[in-house]
């Protein structure tokens, strides 16, 4: 009977401790992307492999375009930093792709 608190408080504290690390990773993953990556550099690597990462950063950082979407106005330098490009600008005189990942 008593092995079996000992488990039952055991697991509950193990949920609650689980439950708030999930939270304070949700918390963390709202803030900038500058602060995250502060915040997520202490972070040890098992906790990516026990908390679920990956559903929460797909919900927060989810956006709201869809594809097919105008895509919102910004503008960027070009590589080699001579000029600066409007999106708007250029997809007024050509048609303009987006493409975005990495190559590396």
């Amino acid at each position: 009977m008593r092995l079996w608190r000992v488990a039952r408080i055991l697991l509950g504290s193990c949920l609650v401790l689980y439950a708030v690390l999930t939270a304070a990773l949700y918390w963390t993953m709202r803030q900038p992307l500058d602060r995250f990556g502060a915040i997520m550099r202490h972070v040890p690597g098992v906790a990516m492999a026990v908390l679920p990462f990956e559903p929460i950063w797909m919900r927060v950082r989810a956006g709201v375009l869809q594809p097919g979407d105008t895509a919102p106005d910004f503008e960027l330098s070009t590589v080699d930093h001579s000029r600066r490009v409007r999106i708007s600008e250029e997809f007024r005189n050509k048609p303009v792709v987006l493409i975005f990942g990495s190559y590396t």
